[in-house]
């Protein structure tokens, strides 16, 4: 599996523009937590995907799912529960850089290989849309791995696989604060990654910083504007995207 996002808890963020190509991608700090998942854990080793995935989350803000796979416990996927599933350890937290590639070995994306344990990770942030819009996802992962925003599902790449890219874009968010969760779950010896990138769409809406909260904000934020001229060429408006992490 390859590179995983993650989050760190109270750390103010700023998205703002990589690139004024097409892409577009936005930097951002995401809080992580890390888990172990025990390599004779029942859905370890075997190629299953889970199946009856919901648009929320559920039970102990859970991913949701009805079957393909045997660790459901109150309607939930619980690879990232150890309350839920003794198989599951945590090992503690840190932070993830957006755009993320990365592999995704135990422990907290420091080793080298999956022969001993399995990786899982969950990911949280906060952005502030100034007006309504939408957000690019491009997503890659070996094995598992979910995107939820304000707690809908927007995009999956679900099941035991080799390393898989998804791209999506999220349907039209409305002006405030929204929070984004990524989860990762490493399942077979093949191999552990993830990557993901987020991406602002090109209707000139801006992305300001999120409504005030406990953790300090930068004095000033203002709206990046990059402008590509040349013959022939429009002038393209972009914006900074400021973020914070859960």
């Amino acid at each position: 599996m390859k590179p995983l996002t993650k989050l760190m808890s109270g750390v103010a963020v700023t998205m703002s523009l990589m690139s004024a190509q097409a892409a577009h991608a936005l930097t951002a700090t995401l809080s992580a937590q890390y888990f172990e998942l025990a390599v004779t854990d029942v859905d370890t080793g075997a190629f299953t995907t889970p199946t009856g995935i919901g648009n929320t989350l559920g039970f102990d803000g859970m991913p949701t799912a009805t079957g393909g796979v045997n660790d459901i416990s109150h309607g939930v996927l619980t690879w990232w529960d150890p309350s839920l599933n003794s198989d599951v350890h945590s090992t503690g937290g840190g932070t993830i850089s957006l755009p993320y590639s990365s592999n995704m070995y135990a422990p907290n994306s420091t080793g080298s290989n999956d022969s001993a344990v399995y990786e899982t990770a969950i990911f949280k942030g906060n952005f502030s849309l100034a007006s309504a819009g939408t957000v690019d996802f491009e997503l890659g992962s070996d094995d598992d791995s979910f995107i939820y925003v304000d707690g809908t599902l927007f995009g999956d790449n679900p099941g035991v696989h080799g390393v898989t890219n998804v791209d999506f874009t999220s349907p039209m968010l409305s002006a405030g604060s929204h929070t984004i969760e990524v989860f990762y779950a490493d399942r077979d010896h093949t191999g552990a990654f993830l990557s993901l990138t987020l991406g602002a769409d090109s209707t000139g809406v801006v992305i300001a910083p999120p409504p005030a909260g406990g953790v300090p904000e930068p004095a000033t934020w203002a709206l990046m504007i990059v402008g590509f001229g040349g013959v022939g060429a429009l002038l393209r408006s972009r914006r900074r995207l400021t973020a914070v992490a859960a």
